[in-house]
């Protein structure tokens, strides 16, 4: 394989690899997105199911 030929490709699997990269960092944001408002919800049912406080006179 030639130099330039050589060359093309490494900056080729550099491009795939940031790709990669960005696209990880992005669906991992998403998971944590996600997480939290799974989070979220399961503490707002938690606090409708408990029942009523009783209230000292």
């Amino acid at each position: 394989m030639d130099k330039q030929l050589l060359g093309r490709v490494e900056w080729l699997r550099n491009q795939m690899n940031t790709a990669f990269r960005a696209r990880n960092d992005m669906q991992h944001r998403e998971v944590l997105e996600l997480s939290q408002s799974l989070d979220e919800l399961i503490v707002l049912v938690q606090l409708m199911k408990r029942p009523p406080r009783k209230q000292k006179c």
